[in-house]
């Protein structure tokens, strides 16, 4: 108008001494403007009237094309839809997604009820959405979502394709995607299998296309990830699974959950199902160094897995499970995680008759690698190597009648170290009344060990090939107290403390040194002559053995088990004596030589007078040594025994030297025994031939026993075949 309105003040305006123009073609040229500004005008009323109705029918359009495409069966409702050319934006509100009340329920198209508060995307390159060619959008914002879905959707009949594929275009880049304020749940409403409280997710560089999903670098078609969760509760097969909180950053390349919980449907006891009973309660997990993206090729690789405070209870299987790799093999092609800590656990293992509780659990591993369908031969349970500690641990052994338990563990599998502090086996009734529950006498035994140390322990080969291999094995000031009650039968069954025995063990093991530094041993034996047992202790006990193995190829004649030991009887008579056994010779053929040092026979009227009934009224033994070899069927051998005024006391049941008792003492002294050996200075010692009856259903301890009893007894002028039957009474 502006320019019109000056155009004609020139016209009216103009010189008259000019020459005369003609009105007619100023008029036409001017007429053009008109009908352009005309023109303008019209589309802008147009462009006015088309926006104001766009919305109406875009939010219309979409709720129209779902029931149509779903056949009615879902309803869509849009409180609001807002769009903006200018700003390439479109925002939504009030969307609701239903599933209409009348329509039955359909395989393959669940009932859902879907919540949005708002939807907003900017930025939209509407230019290349025309095209179709790959669409830039600035940001693509959901909040206040709400799903609740009955039932997945049925799975198709072949592979369905990747997302970027089902585009109608080459594809969308996405700068900032978010996903804020989501709850919902999956499954039946009165118990779904999946409840959400709160959850939130944003990408940003999202490329959908097939350049992103070819890009290795990329989470889910995006450069960055990061999720947070919050009141997240799964039910899995007989358990549900409780979430406090969870957080993910592909950045930062961390995951971490806060306070899981697992609760079985059936308690933690020893009645086992086919599947593990787990109760778990773990207030933190942290994954360090996560490589979120290789998720998507099968692998996992991150540097630092940490669980702290984890306290687990289960009920183990009837049937064994898988694997780990058997397991993953569906999900990962490997799986690698630099180191493993654990700190602060607990374990408690029902279904098992030790019914193991550990506490303060530490464990440290380092390199673990998962490969599928095959565990590595390299590895220790898939780690490089394994560090554990643990605090108090108690357990039950020989049910019901031994409970056990350590204060310490300390396990290195690098340098093939154990380390147990604190060892206790104690029995859980009096020798009375286990022989009575047992029906037969049994030892009652209560062990303490205040340190056991194995170096030189070979953990993959027990891993891998069940044998135990160490290269020492060293007990610290054991004590063992062992408890009898003779007025029950003899166990029945035979022994299984025999050299025989020791070689079928049903695992392989190879010990080249076992060491037990001063220990205690302690022996009661109630007699069924007297209530009051008798005594027998061996003091200050040093033992070593050799070669401590059933393997074929170190256990021979040649190489066999080899050993010594040495201690103070009743704490006053020095002993030695030295042992050989094959232990894979079925006879049970060893040999074991020794000898006693001065002391005083009364050291023995603990034990002789309340289960024999003799006391050594006087007589001192200088020294003794033997000889002996035995196997399953005697012992037998040679002792010589070099002692003084040999003199005994026989006593009746009252433990007193009746008179008939005083008269069968005055033949035993006068006619039977040897008062010294040798008689006189100067002549030869008078051997004792040992020579007693192997009773199987007895240990090998008793064995030797035997022979010795019998070979002091022949040697102080027992005639042999008395001094054999005494040395295999009861």
């Amino acid at each position: 108008m502006f320019v019109v309105r000056n155009y004609c003040l020139l016209v009216l305006y103009e010189p008259t001494t000019s020459a005369p123009v003609s009105e007619e073609p100023r008029v036409q040229a001017a007429r053009p403007w008109w009908w352009l500004l005309g023109v303008l005008l019209l589309l802008t009323v147009g462009v006015a009237v088309a926006l104001q109705l766009l919305d109406p029918w875009l939010r219309q359009k979409l709720e129209k094309q779902v029931a149509t495409s779903s056949h009615g069966r879902y309803q869509l409702r849009i409180a609001t839809l807002h769009t903006s050319l200018w700003k390439r934006t479109a925002t939504l509100r009030g969307i609701q997604l239903r599933t209409s009340k009348t329509a039955p329920d359909s395989v393959g198209k669940p009932r859902a009820d879907l919540v949005i508060g708002r939807l907003e995307v900017a930025g939209v390159g509407l230019l290349a959405l025309l095209r179709k060619q790959v669409v830039p959008i600035d940001s693509i914002v959901l909040d206040s979502v709400g799903l609740r879905l009955a039932s997945l959707p049925a799975a198709g009949k072949s592979p369905s394709k990747p997302l970027h594929q089902q585009l109608p275009l080459d594809g969308v880049r996405v700068g900032l995607f978010r996903l804020g304020h989501v709850h919902g749940s999956y499954g039946p409403a009165q118990q779904p299998t999946v409840q959400l409280g709160r959850a939130s997710l944003q990408l940003r560089d999202v490329l959908l296309s097939a350049t992103g999903a070819a890009d290795s670098q990329r989470v889910a078609y995006a450069t960055t990830v990061a999720a947070d969760v919050h009141g997240l509760t799964l039910q899995v097969p007989e358990h549900r699974v409780q979430l406090l909180h969870a957080g993910f950053s592909s950045t930062q390349q961390r995951l971490t959950l806060d306070s899981v919980v697992v609760h079985p449907q059936k308690p933690i006891n020893n009645q086992r199902d086919k599947t593990a009973r787990i109760s778990l309660a773990l207030p933190r997990l942290e994954l360090t160094g996560l490589n979120a993206a290789q998720l998507a090729h099968q692998h996992f690789r991150a540097d630092t897995l940490r669980l702290t405070g984890p306290r687990l209870a289960l009920t183990l299987p009837t049937v064994k499970p898988a694997s780990l790799h058997v397991l993953l093999a569906p999900y990962l092609q490997q799986m690698r995680l630099k180191r493993l800590e654990m700190t602060g656990g607990s374990l408690r293992v029902a279904g098992l008759e030790q019914a193991p509780v550990i506490s303060n659990v530490r464990a440290f591993a380092t390199n673990i690698q998962v490969l599928p369908y095959k565990r590595p031969t390299n590895t220790l349970y898939y780690a490089e190597a394994w560090s554990i500690r643990t605090g108090l641990a108690v357990m039950t052994f020989n049910a019901p009648y031994y409970n056990a338990s350590w204060q310490q563990l300390q396990l290195d599998s690098r340098p093939g170290t154990l380390r147990l502090v604190g060892v206790k086996v104690l029995p859980t009734m009096s020798a009375t009344e286990m022989a009575r529950r047992k029906g037969h006498q049994a030892a009652n035994l209560m062990i303490r060990l205040p340190e056991v140390l194995v170096a030189g322990l070979d953990y993959r080969l027990a891993q891998r090939e069940h044998v135990l291999h160490a290269t020492t094995l060293t007990l610290r000031k054991a004590e063992i107290n062992s408890k009898n009650d003779g007025r029950f039968p003899i166990n029945p069954a035979i022994s299984i403390m025999t050299p025989e025995a020791l070689g079928q063990v049903p695992f392989r093991f190879d010990v080249r040194r076992m060491r037990a530094e001063q220990a205690t041993i302690r022996m009661a034996y109630r007699a069924p002559r007297d209530p009051v047992p008798g005594t027998m202790s061996i003091n200050r006990l040093s033992v070593t053995l050799r070669n401590v193995s059933n393997e074929p190829r170190r256990m021979n004649a040649a190489t066999p088990l080899t050993g010594e030991a040495t201690g103070w009887l009743q704490n006053r008579c020095y002993a030695q004596v030295k042992l050989r056994a094959n232990v894979l010779d079925d006879s049970g053929l060893h040999t074991l030589s020794g000898s006693f040092g001065q002391t005083p026979l009364s050291i023995l009227d603990d034990m002789t007078v309340p289960t024999r009934g003799i006391r050594f009224k006087s007589g001192t033994v200088q020294h003794i040594r033997f000889q002996m070899t035995l196997d399953r069927t005697s012992a037998r051998g040679t002792l010589w025994g070099r002692y003084s005024d040999l003199k005994l006391q026989l006593l009746n049941q009252k433990e007193r030297p009746g008179l008939l008792k005083r008269v069968e003492t005055s033949l035993v002294n006068g006619i039977v025994l040897r008062d010294n050996n040798p008689r006189k200075p100067g002549k030869p010692l008078e051997p004792g031939r040992m020579d007693s009856r192997r009773e199987r259903r007895f240990s090998v301890f008793s064995l030797w026993r035997q022979g010795l009893v019998s070979g002091m007894l022949h040697s102080a002028g027992v005639p042999a075949p008395l001094a054999k039957k005494l040395s295999e009474s009861e």
